[in-house]
């Protein structure tokens, strides 16, 4: 076996690396990351409340179900007279 293309190869690599370029890439990286990190605190709340989110889904697809009327005639207290009543 030939050691020559491993050794070539890794001085290649070696040659092509420049503080510019490494600068460079670490600005890029750095700009992406301050982009993203505002992104990740607004979509934070939602990832956390999506089993609220979706409780609340479910219930407003339910079908309306049969309500009954909770407030009933009081008939007993009706008067017929319309004459005033006056406590002492």
């Amino acid at each position: 076996m030939n050691p020559a293309p491993t050794t070539g190869g890794l001085l290649n690599l070696i040659k092509g690396l420049n503080i510019s370029g490494i600068l460079d890439g670490t600005q890029k990286t750095l700009s992406v990351i301050n982009q993203a990190i505002p992104v990740i605190y607004q979509v934070k709340p939602l990832v956390s409340n999506i089993g609220t989110l979706l409780k609340i889904k479910n219930i407003m697809n339910e079908p309306a179900s049969n309500t009954t009327n909770l407030v009933k005639e009081d008939t007993n207290n009706s008067s017929s007279n319309n004459s005033p009543i006056f406590f002492v």
